[in-house]
């Protein structure tokens, strides 16, 4: 019965493929049961609902269309008249093998986007000389590797031949990747062999699946060795007969070895001298760490001039793409930045171009099972119907000061006692492990290898005795966890207190979140995670790695059975390595750069099964800063989409940037950029809110007392009718038709967080008045919102409960402000529309939906699509008065509220942009330097 489950699925998977992504429902699913079931009627029965329920679980997981950005000059499509003639022998051999492990839908937008990146580089058949520069940017640990992975197979197929892949400057990174694309691409163990069919035993992965090609890749790199000065005397390859793969870390010496070997393979090709019709793909992996030239030009120079001297790793990547005739440079980051912000005029004469994406840019956003950091600090989701809070797997660390203190140097000695925070977090690591033992003997989820981070220090010695005291904890616990004495007691007691003080009711929480489906695996108790901690224990203590630069460890998750180790390192752990499995982390190092920072977030990934067993011990600091990282991010990925629906080129991307894009951008570029502190930005069609509030004493009241004159000013105008308040009336107080004058009167003198940029009246007031000259905003519906709290703000004749929102972190007395991940709840932005405006408003959506090939229907119309809507003469200010007590604020002034607002612009073709000077006080704390340069003591 089970065959014929199988076969039904089988012949049901490729008809639902079939399908438009949008048609893709359960309705649909149901009626293709039926008609599988009836085909296969004469072998036997077929249960068609559980063929529906297993495809409804086989498409749940919902992958975004690409985002593409693109430059057609110099560039001759090619693929759709090619794709015929090309076997894709390595791809369908790679596709068949995810086959086992994606989802048909993210193996469906798999080979859609290599496809995409495919015909977005030049033919490599295309006659002459050719280069293209293009680059791809997603969320860190949500499936980049797998992409350039199926890009290579691809290219490969269709006739590059020569293939590097830059990883970072670490070995442990470089034969990661090797190892993996050995096993995904080449189909064979290249620290056994150089070839798949001199050695059968070699053959892993792919490569015991069946391929038919003419098409030979040889390795010259190995899983145990980078480029060598033995292979560049005298290697048996010759580049015009065979594929090439090189996997090499982005070090100059090892680049410039590369260079020398290939430059016998080079002939005359007009005046220079160049690999002639051997097409070559680059791509650099982790684009914006050591590849971007760093060096300022001389005083009224540019990077042009033929005296200017690049980075080294810049200089050898360039010089090594400067020696093909046909050449494809395609980078890949999370943090794209410092990319485009590359200089796109550069023609040096001797290193050529630089690395500025200018054929195209690409922006992958992830599938709907990515747990990313907007997930995990609960920050706004446009699509959502409900707001949604942060993830309650975050725990603060305050106690590690004296321990390992913030400005340590190498040589520190960290005292005997673990901080109570680390030993906590090396508790939960025991606990998420065996709960993950539980559900996968016995429920079959979440298996698979289990890994804690310790991520202190960048001091190689100072990780030396850290995990060296890590281990020793470990083997104490494991030595005293079955004895009946004292210690045994007491490991015993804590670890119970922790399983129901904690994971118990971060289970209840998680479980009941519909957004986390799939996410959160089933119930289990006490007894049953008792029952794995003995053995959990005895495998962490004898498997705490030390992972940097000078310690022999290495992390191998290549054994089938599922290994628990204990990494310990810095940034050798932050740049691209995967740590499989990651359930615990303890984070306290703060880098110097945002880029880097975020690369640094090894938690966010795919979590199937056991993401209410994963914890983040971290400070509150370095939750802020991730919170500014991301939606300066998100801007990022919002302003590709507005380029790309534009049809304009990657230079435009930089271009408005620079300009100011939206929101908070300006000032993660700015700085990244060197450049002037002062910015220019357009208000129109956006929303500006005050997600950092003050909570110290001074503003609490001012605010307080700002929203009071408000209440009482509005007072005398009309009501919002309740088919335009969006059900928001029923608490609040809704005003219309209130001018201007009201609005700034209560901007002017507000209080904000000095990191509060696009939403500080700073900014805000000369926009407005700035429109009043174009006879816009000069009137205003003001709702100030009413919430669920039992606290009430009461004036005369008006009573108002306050509003209740979630702090990403805990919120004290002394940090004098509060940082929330959404302020505005979804629907409040309808509010003052008329019900035809808003239904237009979610028709659009509901089209933009279509477009990018989503199969769920929106839960309301976007606040873009909204904003589009008003008129441009009005808009729209929402007060927040948020219940400290519920919300767990400490706040210094008792019995006040703390105030957030929003203001939704109108869209507007008379805006013009509002030059303001960016505050730095959160931005120095943040961007000590600005140069990713190698140090010595780093691991």
């Amino acid at each position: 019965m089970l065959d014929l489950l199988e076969a039904a699925l089988n012949l049901a998977k490729p008809m639902v493929l079939k399908l438009e992504k949008q048609d893709r429902t359960p309705e649909r699913f149901a009626e293709i049961a039926e008609e599988v079931a009836t085909m296969l009627s004469a072998a036997g029965i077929v249960d068609a609902k559980e063929v529906s329920r297993r495809l409804e679980a086989e498409f749940d997981v919902w992958v975004p269309q690409a985002i593409v950005v693109t430059n057609p000059v110099d560039h001759l499509p090619w693929l759709e008249d090619r794709k015929g003639q090309i076997d894709f022998a390595y791809w369908k051999r790679y596709r068949t093998w995810l086959g086992n492990k994606f989802k048909s839908n993210a193996l469906e937008a798999l080979d859609e986007t290599t496809e995409q990146i495919l015909g977005l580089l030049e033919d490599p058949k295309r006659s002459g000389t050719w280069k293209s520069y293009g680059m791809v940017y997603g969320q860190v640990q949500s499936g980049k590797t797998a992409n350039y992975t199926g890009v290579i197979c691809k290219a490969v197929d269709a006739g590059y031949r020569f293939v590097v892949v830059l990883t970072s400057q670490h070995e442990s990174l470089r034969h990661q990747t090797q190892a993996r694309l050995d096993t995904e691409f080449l189909g064979f163990n290249s620290k056994v062999s150089r070839e798949r069919d001199t050695d059968a035993s070699a053959d892993i992965g792919v490569g015991k699946l069946p391929m038919r090609t003419s098409t030979v890749c040889i390795p010259v790199t190995t899983q145990a060795s980078d480029f060598t000065t033995a292979q560049f005397q005298g290697s048996p390859v010759n580049i015009h007969e065979v594929a090439v793969l090189v996997v090499a870390k982005k070090n100059a010496r090892i680049l410039r070895n590369l260079r020398d070997w290939l430059t016998p393979f080079t002939e005359a090709v007009g005046d220079r001298k160049l690999v002639h019709d051997v097409p070559m793909l680059l791509i650099d992996d982790e684009a914006d760490y050591a590849s971007v030239d760093t060096k300022r030009p001389a005083r009224g120079g540019s990077y042009s001039d033929p005296e200017h001297d690049p980075t080294a790793i810049n200089k050898a990547i360039r010089e090594l793409l400067e020696l093909f005739e046909k050449r494809a440079y395609l980078a890949y980051t999370a943090t794209p930045f410092a990319n485009i912000f590359i200089s796109d005029q550069t023609h040096h004469l001797t290193y050529g171009a630089d690395l500025f994406p200018r054929s195209f840019m690409m922006a992958l956003e992830p599938p709907s099972n990515y747990c990313g950091p907007e997930v995990v600090f609960g920050l706004e989701d446009p699509n959502a119907a409900e707001i949604r809070e942060p993830l309650p797997i975050i725990r603060n660390v305050e106690d590690h000061h004296l321990w390992m203190p913030d400005g340590h140097r190498k040589g520190h000695i960290p005292p005997n006692q673990l901080p109570d925070s680390l030993v906590e977090a090396i508790d939960a690591f025991v606990l998420s492990t065996a709960v993950r033992r539980v559900r996968d003997r016995q429920f079959d989820e979440a298996g698979g290898h289990n890994t804690m981070l310790i991520h202190v220090t960048r001091f190689t010695d100072v990780q030396r005795e850290v995990a060296r005291r890590i281990a020793e904890h470990l083997k104490d616990m494991a030595a005293s966890w079955g004895e009946l004495g004292q210690a045994g007691r007491e490991i015993q007691q804590r670890l119970h207190d922790l399983w129901i003080d904690d994971f118990m009711e971060t289970y209840k929480e998680m479980a009941g979140r519909s957004d986390l489906d799939g996410q959160v695996g089933p119930r289990i108790d006490w007894h049953q995670v008792e029952e794995q901690i003995a053995e959990v224990l005895g495998e962490a203590a004898s498997n705490v790695k030390q992972i940097n630069g000078t310690a022999e460890d290495v992390l191998d998750y290549e054994s089938s059975t599922p290994v628990t180790v204990v990494a310990v390192g810095g940034d050798k752990l932050s740049r691209g390595l995967t740590l499989e499995g990651l359930t615990v982390s303890y984070y306290l190092r703060t880098s110097r750069t945002y880029d880097t920072l975020l690369q640094m977030g090894r938690w966010f990934g795919y979590r199937p099964g056991y993401l209410d067993a994963t914890r983040l011990y971290t400070t509150t600091q370095l939750v802020n800063y991730y919170v500014h990282i991301t939606r300066a991010n998100r801007e990022l990925m919002d302003l590709t989409a507005s380029i790309a629906r534009a049809k304009l080129t990657p230079k435009d991307v930089g271009l408005k940037v620079l300009d100011g894009g939206p929101g908070n951008l300006q000032v993660t570029a700015n700085a990244k950029m060197r450049s002037s502190r002062t910015m220019s930005i357009s208000l129109a069609g956006t929303r500006a809110e005050t997600l950092v509030m003050r909570t110290d004493g001074t503003a609490m009241r001012t605010n307080a007392d700002k929203l009071n004159r408000l209440v009482e000013s509005i007072m005398p105008f009309s009501l919002v009718p309740n088919e335009r308040a969006a059900g928001a009336g029923r608490r609040g107080l809704l005003r219309e038709n209130v001018p201007v004058e009201i609005v700034l009167e209560f901007l002017n003198g507000f209080i904000v967080s000095p990191r509060v940029l696009t939403a500080s009246p700073v900014n805000l007031i000369p926009y407005i008045q700035q429109q009043l000259g174009e006879d816009e905003l000069v009137r205003w519906t003001v709702a100030i919102t009413g919430g669920s709290s039992r606290e009430r703000l009461a004036y005369d004749g008006v009573d108002i409960p306050m509003v209740r929102r979630k702090t990403i972190t805990h919120a004290r007395v002394p940090d004098g402000e509060c940082e929330v991940g959404v302020l505005v709840s979804p629907s409040h932005e309808e509010i003052g529309l008329p019900p035809s405006a808003v239904e237009r408003a979610f028709a659009m959506t509901v089209s933009d939906f279509r477009a990018s090939g989503r199969a769920q229907s929106p839960a309301r119309a976007s606040g873009d699509s909204l904003r589009k809507m008003r008129d441009p003469r009005e808009g729209l200010l929402m007060i927040y008065p948020v219940d400290p007590v519920i919300s767990k604020i400490g706040v210094a002034a008792a019995n006040t509220p703390v105030i957030g607002y929003s203001i939704a612009f109108p869209d507007s073709t008379n805006a013009s942009p509002v030059t303001y000077r960016v505050n730095q006080v959160f931005m120095n704390e943040l961007i000590r330097e600005l140069d990713e340069t190698a140090e010595t003591e780093d691991d």
